[in-house]
């Protein structure tokens, strides 16, 4: 049975409503403070107003108000949110909606000015914070604080009989260390509403309890930590009309302005924020920011690289470690993050630590469309996970597959349904394969493969050139004179004595197989001279482009695009450079090329690939650590070389290739 949740909310009509309301405070001449003071003191009495609520939003929070110089914009903007927001027995989380969509003008307007992706550190809230799908919430509570109290939770499906946590809910200390709007607090208030009224303890007390013993929050926005502790005191006050007499605040605090890191930090300069990060909690419950050490200003890099070590290569990942740490022994550290921290190699070391440390007791494989917003929602491959701060010892997880479902709701409503595929898989099976990729749906057969001798030990993939700046040194091969192109050259004494600027260069491109997408030239007169020099200068700075691999450059090869949704390989004769989203794999004969040719053509390689990395980026170390058996069949070469020359016929028929003589139909 699927449970009854909240009435469906219109977000398009609470962007549109942010926005409209937005225009008229800044129309009015307030500054960006005041307006957005302005814009959640109206959404808060909205809020107030809708539950019958005897109380003013600067009851709750202090800082909202509503100037008097513009005090002629309230009717009309009151009677916008009265015709836009419809609905009856709207969430307290209405508020934090309204907010991330009254940012989110803002927020397109970083990534728009954004000719590289590294933001500011006052930008970092802005670019990274999304609403986690109220039904994930749930599930995430449900298989941590449902464990802990037997009650009717219907996210729970695989009660455990072993569970035996003899605590009383007064005792349990939950925290949310990227707290955002409260959404996640929100629902964990009414968790334990619900375990406080089933042991009879009266709404008033459980309420005061909740807020004292039980919720703790961390918030790098003050803004965003005002809306949260607004929703959750609006929460108490409506189950205890009396609330705001007793001075209990909620446990929530931010981080000062020159503390970027947020809960990353050990230790914060303001004492209230300071307590909580030193203090261990029975549950720690996030949805984290996400970004990549690209993103990153260079001062958060610089500390995430030193504090960090395993995980530093994006922020949710340095989360995991940091709620880790903040968990206490045997406690559930709950999660929604990117899926690439669970198969990629660079993040092996944190996935082999966790392994070794923790129980992941369930998890739900969510891909892409986990999120019901159109701007992250189709990117993020995600999944959300629960796992136990113990070692593992002959454990066995609980894995469900829901990457197909195409929209956040199927995802639930499958999941809820007994329809989702599902794995019970022991965690050691997962040390079999090399770096630890956690493949919960290999079969003990596939396992098996990982036995075999490797791919790796037959032939050298590589990756190849970063530049740093393609629009700089990159061109379509039919931008340039085609007298200045060296297409023949075979080592790099040949490239420079052809005295040419431009040669062929492999980045990847669209899905072909056998031959072709030889689209690009780079510039590399004289070794890559004024390549070279590029990168000294920019180097000086900070890490940039690199030439690496240069004994590989123009030898013949296997080569690939980076990120892809299906893999596909084929033939790179002699002459070519190669990037990084072409990298290439070096055979010592054309006779062994070809046999590794059609193994990666092959449907078993393809499986066995996405088995050892289920993300849309192929990389050289996923290759190298294919099972694979040499063969030297000669029936095997024969359709190799067939298959080939109608690839690169088929690829030579249109005037993009150059080498194309005369269109087919003609």
């Amino acid at each position: 049975m699927i449970p009854q949740t909240a009435p469906v909310i219109n977000t398009k009509s609470l962007r549109s409503t942010s926005f409209r309301i937005k225009k008229q405070l800044l129309k009015a001449g307030l500054e960006k403070k005041s307006a957005w003071q302005s814009f959640m003191y109206l959404t808060a009495d909205f809020c107030l107003k809708k539950q019958n609520l005897p109380f003013c939003p600067e009851q709750l929070v202090p800082e909202w108000f509503f100037p008097d110089d513009v005090r002629f914009l309230r009717p009309q903007l009151e009677q916008i949110l009265q015709e836009s927001l419809t609905e009856e027995n709207y969430p307290v989380q209405i508020i934090g909606w309204m907010h991330q969509y009254y940012q989110a003008d803002e927020k397109d307007k970083i990534f728009s000015d954004k000719k590289h992706t590294q933001f500011a550190e006052n930008e970092i809230p802005a670019v990274t914070q999304f609403f986690t799908p109220e039904w994930i919430t749930a599930c995430l509570l449900e298989n941590s604080l449902g464990r802990m109290f037997p009650g009717e939770w219907p996210y729970l499906l695989d009660k455990d009989p072993e569970d035996n946590f003899s605590c009383k809910p007064e005792e349990i200390r939950l925290l949310d260390p990227c707290t955002g709007t409260g959404h996640i607090l929100l629902t964990a208030f009414d968790m334990f509403l619900k375990i406080y009224q089933k042991q009879g303890v009266p709404a008033k007390t459980a309420v005061r309890l909740i807020l004292q013993k039980n919720l703790f929050g961390l918030e790098l926005d003050s803004h965003a930590c005002q809306i949260a502790e607004f929703s959750l005191l609006l929460k108490a006050v409506s189950h205890d009309p009396d609330f705001l007499k007793t001075g209990i605040r909620p446990n929530l605090h931010s981080f000062p302005e020159n503390e970027p890191e947020g809960s990353l930090l050990r230790n914060s300069f303001r004492p209230e924020t300071d307590a909580l990060l030193h203090q261990k909690y029975q549950i720690v419950i996030t949805n984290p920011p996400y970004m990549g050490s690209s993103g990153m200003p260079d001062s958060l890099l610089r500390f995430v690289k030193a504090e960090y070590p395993d995980s530093w290569r994006d922020l949710y990942a340095c989360f995991i470690e940091r709620c880790s740490s903040l968990t206490e022994e045997n406690g559930f550290c709950a999660m929604l993050t990117i899926q690439n921290w669970l198969f990629l190699p660079a993040f092996t070391s944190l996935r082999e630590k966790i392994l070794q440390t923790h129980v992941i007791r369930h998890l739900l494989h969510l891909g892409m469309y986990a999120f019901d917003t159109a701007d992250v929602g189709t990117i993020v491959q995600s999944v959300c996970w629960v796992m136990q701060k113990r070692p593992p010892v002959s454990d066995t997880g609980i894995y469900y597959h829901l990457c197909e479902e195409t929209d956040t709701e199927l995802k639930k409503n499958t999941y809820l349904q007994g329809r989702a595929k599902r794995y019970v898989i022991a965690q050691e099976q997962f040390f079999r394969i090399p770096d630890s990729p956690v493949i919960y749906w290999a079969s003990e057969a596939v396992l098996q493969l990982f036995q075999m001798p490797k791919l790796g030990d037959s032939a050298e993939p590589k990756q190849g050139i970063t530049t740093s700046d393609n629009s700089r040194f990159v061109r379509f091969w039919y931008e340039v004179s085609y007298q200045n192109i060296c297409f023949h050259a075979e080592n790099q004494e040949q490239a420079v004595r052809s005295g040419k600027k431009w040669f062929p260069y492999h980045k990847g491109g669209g899905y072909r197989k056998w031959y072709g997408n030889h689209m690009h030239v780079l510039n590399y007169k004289n070794g890559g001279e004024e390549l070279l020099a590029f990168h000294k200068k920019l180097n000086l700075q900070h890490a940039g482009g690199r030439l690496k691999n240069k004994q590989y450059y123009f030898r013949p090869a296997i080569t690939w695009t980076f990120i892809a949704k299906s893999p596909s390989f084929r033939k790179n004769p002699a002459g070519f450079l190669f990037d990084v989203a072409g990298s290439c794999l070096f055979a010592d004969s054309e006779q062994e090329q070809n046999a590794l040719l059609a193994f990666l053509c092959s449907k078993p390689a393809e499986y066995l690939l996405y088995l050892r990395n289920p993300t849309m980026n192929i990389q050289t170390r996923d290759l190298k650590y294919l099972p694979y058996l040499k063969t030297d069949s000669d029936q095997i070469q024969k359709l190799v070389e067939e298959n080939i020359q109608l690839c690169r016929e088929d690829w030579n028929s249109f005037e993009t290739s150059w080498e194309f003589e005369q269109h087919p139909l003609l």
